[in-house]
C-alpha cells in the first residue's frame, strides 16, 4: 500500500521549521508512515533542504492560488504552518485537496495554523473556552461579523471550505508562542522580539494590556508536538476522537502570564544585558503602540498585545499531547530572546 503524501508549508519559518525537526527526530518512526515534501520559495533555501535529503516543491507565491491548488492536489495531508492570515491561500490548499479526493477516492486532511487573538476579549472577565465545542465556530462567526479580523476570517473559511469539498480540517489555535525554534532558518517568534526591538530604540519597555488577568503561552517545541501528534494520527488512520470541521479547533496552552509580567520580563532581560537603562515600564495607548509594533494596525495590535483570553487544552491532552516545558522555561526565555534580538541588531 502506497504511503500517504504529506506537504509541509512553512518549513523555513519559526513554527514550521520546528515541526520539521520534530518529524525528522520522531521517536516513533513517523517518517516510515508517509512521504514528506516541503513547500519552499527560493532555490537557495530549497537547495539547503535538498542537501539534507529532503524533497522540496518550489512555488512562486501563496497569492498565486491557482498554483497553490495545483500543488495541493498531489497530497493527502497538508500541514500549513504559514501565518494564518491568508484566506485565499488556505482556501486554495483545501480546494486542491478536494481535487485530490475526487481523483483518488481517498480521504484527505488539512492542518491549519491560527492563534488565540481570534477569540481575544477586551474584558478581563472573558470566559474560558474549550474545544472541541459546538459553540466555538458560531462564536468565531459572531465575533467576525462584529469586527472582521483576517486570521479569524481565515479560520471560518477553512472550516466552511473543508465542509464544502469534503476535506477534514484541523485548526491549531495557540496563545503567545515563546522559545527558540529549531528550524534551519527563522528561529524567533513575533510578540516578544517586537516589543524588545522597539524598547531598544526607545530605551524603555512599553505596555499596552493591563494586569487584571492572566493570558496564556506555549513553547514552540511543545506546540510543534501537537502538529506531529495530529499528523501522526491522520497518516496512521488513528483518527478516533480527532474531531474535524466545525468542532476541529484545538488549543495548546501550558502556562499563563499577565501583560505586566510580560513587560517586566522583557525589561529585566534588556536591563541585565545593558540594552536599556530605564527600568520604569511605560503604559501607552493603542495608537502609540500600534505605530511601533504593528505598522499602525490598531486591531492586530490590540488583539495581540492588549486583550485577554482563556483556553483549556484538555482535549489536546486527551489525544496524547504531552507538553514538557515549565514555568521556568518561560521565565528563562526572556533573556534567551533578548540575546538573540540584540545580537541580530549588531549584524
Amino acid at each position: 500500500m502506497a504511503k500517504p503524501e504529506v506537504l509541509l508549508a512553512g518549513a523555513t519559518g519559526y513554527i514550521g521549521g520546528t515541526v520539521l525537526t520534530k518529524i525528522l527526530n520522531s521517536k516513533n518512526d513517523l517518517l516510515e508512515n508517509f512521504n514528506i515534501s516541503l513547500l519552499v520559495r527560493g532555490e537557495d533555501k530549497a537547495r539547503i533542504f535538498n542537501e539534507k535529503g529532503l524533497k522540496t516543491v518550489l512555488f512562486e507565491d501563496l497569492k498565486n492560488t491557482q498554483e497553490v491548488a495545483s500543488i495541493a492536489s498531489n497530497y493527502d495531508l497538508i500541514i500549513n504552518t504559514t501565518p494564518g492570515f491568508s484566506v485565499d491561500s488556505a482556501v486554495a490548499f483545501i480546494k486542491g485537496l478536494g481535487n485530490r479526493k475526487q481523483t483518488t477516492g481517498k480521504e484527505v486532511y488539512y492542518i491549519h495554523t491560527s492563534g488565540t487573538s481570534n477569540i481575544a476579549s477586551l474584558s478581563p472577565s472573558a470566559p474560558t473556552l474549550t474545544s472541541p465545542s459546538p459553540t466555538l465556530y458560531p462564536y468565531l462567526q459572531r465575533l467576525n461579523a462584529e469586527n472582521p479580523y483576517a486570521q479569524r476570517t481565515a479560520d471560518i473559511a477553512v472550516i466552511a471550505t473543508g465542509i464544502s469539498v469534503d476535506v477534514h480540517t484541523y485548526i491549531l489555535m495557540p496563545p503567545t508562542i515563546y522559545g527558540t525554534g529549531t528550524g534551519l532558518f527563522n528561529q524567533t517568534t513575533i510578540q516578544v522580539p517586537t516589543v524588545m526591538r522597539a524598547a531598544l530604540k526607545q530605551n524603555q519597555v512599553w505596555q499596552l494590556g493591563g494586569d487584571e488577568v492572566d493570558v496564556q503561552h506555549v513553547h514552540v517545541e511543545d506546540l510543534s508536538d501537537m502538529y506531529v501528534l495530529v499528523a501522526g494520527k491522520v497518516v496512521r488512520g488513528d483518527i478516533k476522537g480527532l474531531v474535524s470541521g466545525e468542532e476541529g479547533i484545538y488549543f495548546a496552552e501550558t502556562g499563563q502570564h499577565t501583560w505586566g509580567e510580560f513587560s517586566r520580563g522583557i525589561r529585566d532581560a534588556l536591563v541585565e544585558l545593558g540594552g536599556i537603562k530605564e527600568r520604569e515600564v511605560k503604559r501607552v495607548g493603542l495608537k502609540e503602540a500600534a505605530n511601533e509594533w504593528t505598522g499602525g494596525d490598531e486591531l492586530t495590535c490590540e488583539l495581540n498585545y492588549g486583550t485577554y483570553w482563556r483556553t483549556d487544552a484538555e482535549a489536546s491532552r486527551k489525544l496524547g499531547w504531552q507538553p514538557e516545558k515549565t514555568e521556568k522555561d518561560f521565565q528563562n526565555h526572556y533573556l534567551e530572546t533578548a540575546k538573540m534580538v540584540m545580537e541580530a541588531q549588531k549584524k
